[in-house]
């Protein structure tokens, strides 16, 4: 039988060790790439993560998958070993009733159980509830965090600041357990995150505990938001995106007047502006758009603001608003998209400029002459100077002090993105550990 020269054989196996290695090295980037698994995350609590009080009993779940999937593109894994709800994943390990210490009694089991990468923790409630030793809650609390963070080192643990009460005694003890808690996540390191949900109020309550469809929504909006420092990878963080199309959510009002001084119909017996959506062959994406029409009835001064969506949403450094507009005609220039601030304030008095350095108002965006009559123009605004705000509502409006006359035109695709996040996604730490496989 023939035999191979001893070095052939060295040789050869040493070609083969390296392609093992190879083989393996690729494996183990596939398997710890971003995207080739979904992120499993485990919404841990009590009754509020079950969705007592919501309409589906979905809690805030519903809405977070909707905009971590539906709007961000990611593969997300909701796990836990209960089930509620309507969505498309309804696992999760909220638990009626349950205090601090009957979650830290279980919780190593579920973590061995389902790994998870991000935990979502809404807990105290009870406790506040039961008067049940308040005082040393935060410790507690700190305690379950400690275990959380031994039993999954990798993970990211975002805690809730909790809901309201709108009972008063229990509301005290709320008050003063969510002023101890930034000094119980301060020191357990960058892989624990506060989260602020108490900034709920009374109306988004559906009893004296629980939140009801409002407020789960206004929960999901800033889990979402926090989501973005622990998944976000360098694409855009999409905060709202409409392009009025009939498979997008609605606006919230149609043709509905917030405020207006001598701005009446366009024609045909109409007596305000409009602002909703139609399919009239003029569209900047798909086949439908916002019009706007109205008539201005003053050379000294007109304007109206026409409410379009209801929103939530906080505003970072890196947030951009950005849109597309089609005037019809010269007066339908002197029209914007603006926003209205939860504190009172405004984008079209903030002085944010468009990307021509105009101002966001529409009555600068009219007298910037960079919007062209008959064709679509995008517009984008930073709202970096609104840093640390939180828009509640989206409006169209027509603002300009001098000459009268008709105005129409389009407003498509609008966009309220936080651009290029500046967190990898290696914060997720999506590594290959061997506890996964």
């Amino acid at each position: 039988m023939a035999r191979w020269p001893l070095c052939n054989v060295r040789q050869f196996l040493g070609i083969l060790a390296t392609a093992l290695l190879a083989a393996a090295m690729l494996t183990t980037q596939a398997e710890a790439a971003p995207g080739t698994r979904p992120v499993r995350i485990m919404p841990l609590g009590d009754s509020i993560t079950y969705g007592v009080g919501s309409s589906t009993g979905s809690s805030y779940r519903a809405a977070l998958w909707d905009r971590l999937v539906g709007q961000a593109g990611y593969a997300v894994d909701f796990v836990g070993s209960q089930r509620s709800g309507a969505l498309p994943d309804t696992d999760n390990e909220g638990h009626s009733g349950w205090r601090i210490d009957q979650v830290a009694s279980n919780v190593d089991g579920w973590l061995a159980a389902y790994q998870p990468d991000v935990v979502l923790l809404h807990i105290g409630t009870n406790d506040m509830n039961q008067n049940y030793q308040p005082d040393t809650a935060p410790q507690r609390l700190g305690a379950l965090l400690d275990q959380i963070l031994v039993d999954r080192p990798a993970a990211a643990v975002l805690i809730a600041k909790i809901v309201p009460s709108s009972d008063s005694t229990i509301q005290s003890r709320i008050t003063a357990f969510n002023a101890a808690l930034p000094s119980v996540v301060a020191p357990r390191g960058s892989r624990v995150k506060l989260v602020d949900l108490s900034v709920l109020s009374s109306a988004d309550l559906a009893d004296r505990l629980h939140p009801n469809d409002n407020g789960y929504a206004r929960m999901a909006v800033r889990w979402y938001s926090a989501l973005e420092t622990v998944l976000g990878d360098g694409r855009d963080w999409p905060l709202l995106r409409n392009g009025f199309e009939a498979a997008e959510p609605a606006p919230t009002w149609r043709d509905t007047v917030a405020a207006a001084v001598n701005v009446g119909g366009y024609c045909c017996g109409l007596t305000g502006m409009e602002a909703s959506p139609r399919t009239e062959g003029t569209a900047h994406g798909g086949s439908s758009a916002l019009m706007y029409s109205g008539s201005d009835n003053s050379a000294t001064r007109s304007y109206s603001y026409a409410m379009v969506f209801t929103t939530d949403l906080p505003l970072t450094a890196r947030t951009v608003l950005s849109y597309w507009i089609y005037p019809q005609q010269a007066a339908g220039t002197f029209v914007a998209v603006d926003l209205q601030l939860s504190d009172g304030g405004n984008l079209r008095d903030s002085g944010a400029v468009d990307q021509y350095g105009v101002r966001a108002h529409p009555q600068y965006q009219g007298e910037g002459r960079h919007l062209v009559p008959r064709q679509w123009n995008q517009v984008r605004v930073s709202l970096a100077g609104l840093a640390g705000r939180t828009i509640s509502r989206a409006d169209v409006g027509f603002d300009r002090p001098a000459d009268s006359g008709s105005f129409r035109g389009y407003v498509d695709d609008i966009a309220i993105n936080d651009e290029g996040g500046a967190y990898p996604g290696a914060d997720l730490a999506l590594a290959a550990d061997a506890d996964r496989r």
